[in-house]
């Protein structure tokens, strides 16, 4: 037996499916909106790295004129473990010639890149403040690859010396190209 529905009947069913219909489009409503959100981040993000590109393409007689200076500069070794120690004794002596004590050191892991190799030691040293600091300023070089990459310096306020005393911990780093040159 079927039975026709009522007036009322009628416009409750529609009414369900225009509620359906609604909920239905508001949902796809939302997961338009987010997906618009992310295209429109991801849009300004390209376009950001995009002038950023253009920046290094403009640059790029400077940045291969540097590439051409180190593949004609930068120096190569065959055992980073041996050129290491090298690095340590040189520094070791500079300090000693120079009066200050080498109270600890330390060799760090040689690291390499596609791009350089390199090897670095950590000195804990005990001196005289002025030697330490004019020892300190002949450190970096360009033309050997070597750098200071971390500097802790602290005067000694207990020390009963005459000239101020300091106690410096550094670490020197020094570059190497790539195994198989640049």
């Amino acid at each position: 037996m079927s039975r026709t529905l009522t007036n009322r009947e009628k416009q409750l069913l529609l009414l369900c499916f225009g509620v359906l219909a609604l909920v239905g489009a508001m949902v796809l409503i939302n997961i338009f909106l987010q997906q618009r959100t992310r295209l429109a981040t991801r849009i300004a993000a390209l376009e950001n790295q995009k002038r950023e590109n253009e920046v290094w393409l403009g640059d790029s007689a400077f940045w291969n004129k540097r590439k051409a200076w180190l593949d004609q500069h930068m120096p190569v070794t065959d055992s980073l473990g041996r050129t290491q120690g090298l690095l340590l004794e040189e520094l070791q002596n500079a300090a000693l010639d120079r009066g200050i004590k080498v109270v600890q050191q330390t060799l760090l892991d040689p690291v390499t890149t596609a791009d350089y190799r390199e090897i670095a030691v950590n000195l804990r040293l005990y001196g005289d403040q002025s030697l330490i600091l004019q020892w300190l300023a002949t450190m970096q070089s360009p033309d050997k690859f070597q750098a200071i990459k971390a500097l802790e310096f602290e005067l000694d306020t207990r020390s009963k010396e005459k000239t101020p005393q300091a106690q410096c911990n550094l670490t020197v780093a020094r570059w190497f190209k790539p195994e198989g040159g640049i």
